[in-house]
């Protein structure tokens, strides 16, 4: 009689067989595969460790571990991985959300508060993301906004034409009002993405994703000086910074996403160039840059006039984002 392949020898047998492939954290990327098929969260194989898996969801595991001891990234053979609370689709078109971006949304909501320690009114908000990729730092903003004005006496967020407080429908919206948000991404795949999470998620009243380079898709929408704030999280990496980025990432993560020129600042240049004609007089810049280039890229917008310049750190301590107010 054949050995049953319980949860705990799938795990134990897993596990191994990364760590014999020089794979990155074998044992949550073994729970990770299993909970993917069988269907679970990753807590009940630890309070089912004696349940058997049949034979069909045996031949898929062995399929999805044989890729992931490629290195293969896990997050594109479960196809989904959690940013900020929220559960994004990738793939093989998109950046894998990373914790370091988290703390661009994380002084993306600081920005958004008022003197008094408050969230703009909704009415006011306007912020563009640009190479958004799977979405995720716009959707994360976009949920905590909304969470932030729940229950109170005010538009929360717009939502099939009409003003929601507290869950319910009372008024039609002012045709400008609201929360907007403008996701541009240039890649076709990644902004058709992009968008399957902001609808499965339900923020497409709240953002658009538009295909394009950078800023180009916010030209002729009067979006000119409006803009409370404007991120991204741009390709970076230097090329003499390539040969030593991981195998899963050089190999399966698209390099359009990830190289950014001789010293990884050719996107942050134009980003931080362009950036002054849509911001508000008060409005800000937040854009995620190599640990490395802190300097460089504070004397980018030095030199173009923004103030109150600072490299903010990541939530490992490392320098990571690049915030400036707009130049007078």
């Amino acid at each position: 009689m054949p050995e049953t392949w319980t949860v705990r020898r799938l795990r134990s047998w897993i596990s191994t067989f990364l760590t014999e492939k020089s794979v990155d954290s074998p044992t949550v990327c073994a729970d990770l595969l299993i909970a993917h098929v069988l269907g679970c969260d990753r807590m009940r194989l630890y309070m089912d460790p004696d349940r058997p898996a049949n034979a069909e969801e045996l031949a898929k595991l062995r399929g999805l571990v044989q890729r992931a001891g490629r290195h293969e990234p896990v997050q594109y053979l479960v196809g989904t991985w959690s940013f900020f609370g929220c559960e994004i689709e990738v793939g093989p078109a998109t950046l894998i959300p990373r914790p370091a971006t988290e703390s661009l949304v994380e002084e993306a909501l600081r920005l958004l508060r008022g003197s008094d320690g408050g969230l703009l009114t909704v009415e006011e908000i306007r912020i563009a993301d640009l190479c958004t990729g799977s979405g995720c730092v716009a959707i994360a903003i976009a949920k905590s906004l909304a969470a932030a004005h729940s229950g109170r006496k005010q538009l929360s967020w717009r939502k099939q034409g009409a003003e929601v407080v507290d869950g319910a429908v009372v008024a039609e919206p002012p045709t400008r009002g609201g929360v907007r948000i403008y996701a541009t991404e240039i890649v076709l795949a990644a902004a058709e993405m992009a968008r399957r999470n902001v609808k499965s998620l339900g923020f497409d009243s709240l953002i658009e994703v538009l295909e394009g380079d950078l800023d180009a898709p916010l030209i002729g929408r009067e979006l000119e000086g409006t803009l409370d704030l404007l991120c991204a999280n741009p390709p970076y990496i230097s090329d003499a910074e390539w040969a030593e980025v991981p195998k899963n990432v050089r190999e399966f993560e698209p390099s359009t996403a990830l190289r950014g020129g001789r010293d990884g600042l050719d996107f942050v240049r134009r980003i931080v160039s362009a950036s002054p004609k849509w911001l508000k007089p008060s409005g800000s810049i937040l854009v995620e840059i190599s640990s490395s280039q802190g300097a460089s890229a504070t004397s980018i917008a030095a030199d173009l006039g923004y103030r109150d310049i600072r490299i903010l750190p990541d939530l490992e301590g490392h320098p990571r984002i690049l915030a400036a107010v707009r130049p007078h």
